[in-house]
C-alpha cells in the first residue's frame, strides 16, 4: 500500500490504518486530495490486511474545513481537471461512494471544525465521533446554492428532512453535542477521552473476523436497498441545482470574494465571516 501522499498522513496499527487529513493552513479539501483520497479507497477495496480504517486530522482545529473554493472553479472552468464518467453523479459523490461501500469499518474522529466537504466526506464513513467543542457546518446555502458532495441527500437519509432542512439551510455551526443530538455523530466525547474511546473501539472492531464484518454488511445492505434508487435520485437532483445555481452570475461574484477569505482568520467562524460579507455587501 501507498503510504505517502501530500494531503494524508497514514500510520498502521496492527490490521487498523489511521489516516490524518494534512493539508495545512486549513485542511481544504482540494482536487489533490480528493483523488489521493481515490488512490487510497482504490487500495483499500482489494487490501485484506486492514480491518478498520480511522479518519481524523493533523490540524488541531480543522477536520476539513470545506472543499476549495479556488479549485471548486478550476474544477467548472478547466478541462484538464478529472471529471466523472457519468452525468449524474459528481466526483465528490463518487468519492463518498466508495468510501461508503469499502469493506473495512471507517470510523471517523472529529476533533475541530468540518464543514461543507469535510461533512459530506464525514458521513459517508460508519461510525463518527466528536468532541463538544467540534464545529458542523453546511455553508452552501448562505451562499445560493446547496451541498452537491452528496451531503444534502445524506443528511435527510439519516437525520431526516426536518432537521436536514434546518442544518442545511440555516448554515450555522452545530457544536458535537448538538451534532451527536440529531444523529449526525454517534456521541459527542471530551477532548481528554475521545482519542482513547476510539483506539479501543478500533482494537475490539479489528478482532472481528471478516467473515462475520462482512456479514453484518450484507444485512445492512439487504435493510437499506430500497434507499440506493434514493440516494442516487437525490445525487442527480443536487447535481442538477449545482449545475443551475453556479451559473448564476451573482452566486459566482459571491463565491469569489469569499475565496479571499479562505484563511484561519475567517475560517474559524465561517458564519460571522460570511454574515459579515453579507452585511457588506447589502450596504453597497
Amino acid at each position: 500500500m501507498n503510504m505517502n501522499y501530500r494531503t494524508l498522513a497514514l500510520r498502521r496499527e496492527g490490521r487498523i490504518l489511521h489516516v490524518d487529513f494534512d493539508n495545512a493552513p486549513l485542511n481544504l479539501m482540494t482536487i489533490e486530495m480528493a483523488g489521493e483520497l481515490f488512490d487510497l479507497a482504490g487500495q483499500l477495496v482489494f487490501d485484506h490486511e486492514t480491518s478498520v480504517v480511522v479518519l481524523g486530522s493533523a490540524n488541531p482545529e480543522f477536520f476539513i474545513a470545506h472543499f476549495d473554493l479556488h479549485d471548486m472553479f478550476r474544477a467548472m472552468n478547466d478541462p484538464d481537471v478529472p471529471q466523472s464518467k457519468y452525468d449524474d453523479i459528481n466526483v465528490i459523490q463518487a468519492l463518498t461512494t466508495m468510501w461508503e461501500a469499502l469493506p473495512q469499518v471507517t470510523i471517523g474522529l472529529v476533533d475541530g471544525v468540518c464543514r461543507g466537504a469535510g461533512l459530506e466526506f464525514l458521513l459517508a464513513t460508519h461510525m463518527r465521533f466528536a468532541t463538544p467543542e467540534s464545529r458542523f457546518c453546511f455553508p452552501e446555502a448562505s451562499g445560493g446554492f446547496l451541498p452537491t458532495g452528496g451531503g444534502t441527500t445524506r443528511l435527510a437519509l439519516q437525520i431526516g428532512p426536518a432537521r436536514a432542512r434546518e442544518v442545511i439551510l440555516s448554515s450555522r455551526d452545530f457544536d458535537g453535542e448538538e451534532a451527536a443530538a440529531y444523529g449526525i455523530v454517534n456521541r459527542a466525547l471530551p477532548a481528554d477521552d475521545i482519542c482513547a474511546y476510539v483506539d479501543d473501539l478500533a482494537q475490539r472492531l479489528a478482532a472481528r473476523s471478516a467473515g462475520s464484518v462482512a456479514a453484518v454488511n450484507e444485512v445492512f445492505a439487504k435493510v437499506y436497498n430500497s434507499a440506493v434508487d434514493a440516494q442516487f435520485s437525490g445525487f442527480g437532483v443536487e447535481n442538477h441545482a449545482m449545475r443551475t445555481l453556479l451559473a448564476v452570475p451573482e452566486v459566482q461574484e459571491y463565491l469569489h470574494r469569499l475565496a479571499g477569505h479562505q484563511d484561519v482568520e475567517h475560517e474559524l467562524d465561517l458564519p460571522a465571516t460570511i454574515a459579515a460579507h453579507d452585511g457588506l455587501t447589502a450596504a453597497k
